[in-house]
């Protein structure tokens, strides 16, 4: 198990002075013995000691007492905030298989010296990174949600109106063109698509609905009925592998949860489950 020692000998032993960008001031907090490691994330940086300014992912930590994280007494960023701080920085190792490049990046605050801080280089970062990216795909708006990296808008979908998520391009963080044709693929023939998933899930999920419905006495529902059910489509998560998650409503059959398809890049049908 990873202990606080083990923590700490990640870092190096010299202080140093940074001013920083965050985007994401809390990012989640992880559980280390008796403390919280708290992560915020920023997309560019100075280095103070020579006046160079990085822009690559990265992330500032914080290491907190369990029982001064409980009562938010620990250094709290915010979002689009510039500070200035004394850190000491991660020492490089290799990085596994699917580790962030970002966990080379790594600064443990040992000090906020100034807030509200300024400085003309991550001013312009922030200018341009707070602006808002429009993108049209099948004549529906897209905006740029830079924190969960995608696009997001609402498309009219048979007649329904669904709320679409484009994920990124790999290595991007303003593109999503292969997100962007795979939707508009979708689309194309989306009637048929939808049938042959209301079928799908139908064929397995209508004897568990019947077996589980609240009132034994009401009459059971039918294959016809499960798909009138399911409506049209509520969400829709395309990622840049060409890989879908469509969420469609139960008609409370199953208590107001969803019911989730999963599809691949050529719409073949991985899974359907119950979700929410």
């Amino acid at each position: 198990m990873r202990t606080v020692d083990d923590y700490m000998k990640e870092f190096e032993p010299i202080d140093m002075e940074i001013a920083v960008y965050i985007t994401k001031g809390f990012g989640g907090a992880g559980i280390l013995e008796n403390y919280h490691e708290v992560t915020s994330y920023f997309p560019a940086m100075v280095d103070l000691r020579t006046g160079e300014c990085t822009v690559t992912d990265g992330r500032i930590e914080s290491l907190v007492k369990n029982e001064d994280y409980d009562k938010n007494n620990y250094y709290r960023f915010i979002d689009n905030g510039i500070y200035r701080l004394l850190v000491t920085k991660c020492i490089p190792k290799d990085l596994g298989l699917g580790m962030l490049a970002s966990m080379n990046n790594r600064y443990l605050v040992k000090k906020v010296i100034e807030e509200n801080a300024s400085f003309p280089e991550l001013e312009a970062i922030r200018t341009e990174y707070t602006k808002d990216v429009i993108i049209e795909v099948c004549c529906n708006k897209f905006t740029l949600n830079r924190l969960l990296n995608w696009f997001e808008g609402t498309a009219g979908i048979l007649d329904g109106s669904c709320i679409v998520y484009l994920c990124l391009d790999e290595d991007s963080k303003v593109e999503a063109k292969n997100a962007a044709r795979r939707f508009e693929e979708l689309m194309q023939n989306f009637k048929e698509l939808d049938n042959k998933f209301k079928v799908y899930c139908t064929e397995r999920m209508l004897d568990s609905v019947n077996e589980w419905k609240e009132n034994e006495d009401d009459p059971d529902i039918t294959s016809d009925k499960f798909k009138e059910n399911m409506g049209t489509p509520n969400e829709m998560v395309i990622h840049n592998n060409g890989e879908v998650e469509i969420l469609y409503g139960d008609g409370f059959m199953f208590g107001g949860h969803a019911i989730q398809v999963s599809i691949n890049e050529n719409n073949e049908i991985k899974d359907c489950e119950i979700v929410g």
